[in-house]
């Protein structure tokens, strides 16, 4: 039997010469592996479907917006030798009230520089503020005698 080539011969049991994956067992060692990219092919067509229902969500918060409305506030030569002098300027109403996309110009043809809100605007210059966000902004402007601008950008 020395030289007969039996697995017996060998020490090695006929059970453990089965290949991997041959086991006719329900739990055998590769079903799990055979269970993956059935698996990943699932969560593939999940995240899939996700994106093609976020697609048109996120493509019309960005088209077919209609365009919000511009408002230009110009500070006139003089506006603050006006303020320094105790005269009232009506310049900018003391509450603006903005919606979402719309569009603020603000130009300063002062001699000075001027603060509306959040917005500093150097003399001659002029700046454009477009808006994204809800927001209630109470800040300091240098065009009220109070010193104070509350803007509301609303939807």
């Amino acid at each position: 039997m020395a030289g007969s080539g039996s697995a017996e011969s060998d020490g090695v049991e006929p059970d453990d010469l089965e290949p991997s994956g041959a086991s006719s067992g329900a739990s055998g060692p590769n079903r799990r592996d055979r269970s993956w990219p059935n698996q990943r092919t699932l969560l593939l067509y999940l995240l899939g479907g996700l994106l093609i229902a976020a697609i048109p969500v996120i493509v019309a918060r960005f088209v077919d917006q209609p365009p919000g409305d511009t408002y230009t506030i110009d500070i006139p030569p003089g506006t603050a030798a006006a303020i320094a002098a105790g005269q009232d300027v009506d310049v900018v109403p003391d509450e603006l009230d903005l919606t979402l996309r719309d569009v603020l110009i603000i130009v300063n043809r002062d001699s000075v520089a001027h603060t509306i809100g959040p917005f500093e605007i150097g003399s001659g210059e002029q700046s454009e503020h477009s808006f994204n966000e809800v927001a209630a902004i109470s800040a300091y402007c240098s065009l009220h005698p109070s010193g104070s601008i509350s803007i509301s950008i609303g939807e």
